[in-house]
C-alpha cells in the first residue's frame, strides 16, 4: 500500500498505523466508525519516523513523498494511518478489502 503526502519544510515526520477492529467498536458504542476517533492510549502496529528529508531542499519548496506500508500487504481490515510533523497532524483511513456476512437458513 502506497500514501504520498505533499510537505513542506519538516525537519521530522512521525508516522503511526493503528488497525481498528469495527465491530468492537461498533459493539462497544452502538455507532458505525467515526472519523473524528480518539486515539489516545492507543498502541499503534507500526511506527516509524522519517528524518532529514529537507536536508538539501530550499524551505519554501514543497517535497512530494511516497510512503509504503509493506507491512499492510496481506491484511484486511480497517487502518487508521496518522502523520504528525512540525507540530501539524493529518489522518489517513484506509479500508482493505471487504467483509461480508452470509446467512442461510436452514430447516
Amino acid at each position: 500500500m502506497k500514501l504520498e503526502l505533499n510537505i513542506k519544510n519538516v525537519p521530522e515526520l512521525v508516522i503511526r498505523v493503528f488497525e481498528f477492529n469495527t465491530e468492537t467498536y461498533y459493539k462497544k458504542n452502538l455507532k458505525p466508525f467515526d472519523t473524528s476517533i480518539n486515539l489516545h492510549g492507543m498502541v499503534p502496529s507500526i511506527q516509524r519516523t522519517e528524518k532529514d528529508m529537507f536536508k538539501n531542499v530550499p524551505k519554501n519548496k514543497i517535497l512530494s513523498k511516497e510512503f509504503v506500508f509493506e507491512e499492510l500487504k496481506g491484511k484486511i481490515g480497517l487502518f487508521i494511518i496518522e502523520i504528525q510533523g512540525n507540530g501539524k497532524m493529518s489522518r489517513a483511513i484506509v479500508k482493505k478489502g471487504s467483509l461480508t456476512l452470509i446467512h442461510r437458513s436452514t430447516p
